[in-house]
């Protein structure tokens, strides 16, 4: 395990945890998407201590301006300082930091820590899944009856998870961890790589899958950041139907 890399998601988590006592700002992005100055300052934190031990790996993160030099890059770690911005201003506790290693477009090692919830989870393709410093895998069900959570409505009918879980880093980690089987994830015009750069990681290392529609593992430090429209998460056992469902349900609504 690389307590490097876990002990900087754990200070970006204490970080985090000093700006809701202390108090922070918010502001709007162009996107109409919130950003806090708590944001903003991890972000600082993980770009000084990313290139104070790596100096020719290169950074890309949601807050920080895009770097040329990553497309030329065979190292990039792909960083959200605060997933869920929106949970964090508003005080709940869903919301974490996630840091991923992709080496030439593959995410092989990765950090998500949730603060408030007291979890880390921490995975490296050639060792596997730990939360809090516990192995995990993805559970072992197949056929019928598997949990699935599924937030979107359109997709809602998918949802045997249960819990709502309302966040889709809170899905995939219950999915890393076997507590449920399986998730499908929407995205929007500003969901990028560092959402799930980090997830494409936990996941495969824990032994499932996490892909687009058509199957296709995912893939980072694109030229374009954004993601699929669409994402299906599982233990692999049930990766093929539930993509067969999500895909009828998508051809339904485009007819």
């Amino acid at each position: 395990m690389n307590d490097w890399l876990v002990g900087l998601a754990d200070e970006c988590g204490r970080m985090a945890l000093d700006f809701l006592r202390e108090g922070f700002e918010v502001k709007t992005k162009p996107d109409g998407s919130p950003v806090t100055t708590a944001d903003l300052a991890i972000d600082r934190l993980i770009h000084e201590e990313i290139r104070g031990r790596y100096p020719n790996d290169c950074v890309l993160s949601e807050e920080a301006p895009d770097d040329p030099d990553r497309m030329r890059a065979e190292r990039v770690w792909i960083a959200d300082p605060i997933d869920g911005t929106a949970h964090f201003a508003n005080k709940r506790d869903g919301f974490s930091t996630l840091i991923a290693l992709c080496v030439n477009g593959v995410a092989t090692e990765s950090v998500a820590h949730f603060p408030v919830l007291g979890l880390t989870l921490y995975a490296e393709l050639s060792s596997g899944a730990f939360v809090n410093r516990r192995r995990v895998r993805i559970s072992p069900h197949y056929g019928d009856g598997a949990k699935i959570a599924a937030h979107a409505p359109r997709f809602a009918k998918l949802h045997t998870a249960p819990a709502h879980y309302n966040n889709n880093a809170i899905a995939v980690f219950k999915t890393v961890a076997g507590e449920i089987d399986g998730c499908v994830a929407t995205t929007t015009p500003s969901t990028g790589e560092h959402d799930y750069a980090w997830a494409s990681c936990a996941v495969e290392s824990a032994g499932g899958k996490l892909t687009d529609l058509s199957g296709a593992p995912l893939r980072y430090n694109k030229a374009v950041r954004s993601m699929p429209p669409v994402l299906v998460c599982s233990n692999g056992f049930v990766h093929d139907g539930l993509l067969a469902r999500a895909n009828a349900i998508e051809e339904r609504n485009r007819a």
